[in-house]
């Protein structure tokens, strides 16, 4: 797979990870996405999923010489949840199966307002108080 293709499937943030963790830095986390088997699904089926990430890890392991740290499959969402060497982790992003991968680890950003101004909002009208007097008490038992 190309590098362009490569950065398709995952985001700059892990990209960006990646390239500052090395080949033996610390391990990296990533949300990974399988591509579903028909064009009229949208994720990958339980079962699909299970199998699918078994078969791509081990592969991965093999070809890396290093096993995933961590692994957690997602089966409802067609995606997993690994943690690996940054090699381990290149290595999968390359996969076929592969359809994106994610960090783990986003910034957290405030949403920047479009359109900003001053709104008055109409002051609520003010009911009589009720004097003591009028108030209806319920006996006590």
């Amino acid at each position: 797979m190309s590098a362009a293709q490569t950065r398709s499937n995952a985001d700059a943030g892990l990209l960006q990870q990646l390239e500052s963790a090395g080949s033996g830095g610390a391990p990296v986390q990533a949300w990974v996405r399988l591509k579903p088997k028909g064009p009229s699904q949208d994720a990958a089926s339980p079962r699909e999923t299970e199998t699918s990430t078994q078969a791509v890890v081990k592969r991965v392991a093999q070809r890396v010489g290093q096993p995933a740290h961590s692994l957690k499959v997602l089966p409802n969402l067609g995606a997993f949840i690994v943690s690996g060497s940054p090699d381990f982790v290149r290595e999968l992003i390359h996969q076929p199966e592969i359809e994106s991968a994610r960090s783990t680890n986003q910034p957290l950003t405030l949403i920047q307002p479009v359109e900003s101004r001053e709104v008055s909002l109409p002051r609520p009208s003010r009911r009589p108080a009720r004097s003591a007097a009028r108030r209806k008490r319920r006996p006590r038992r």
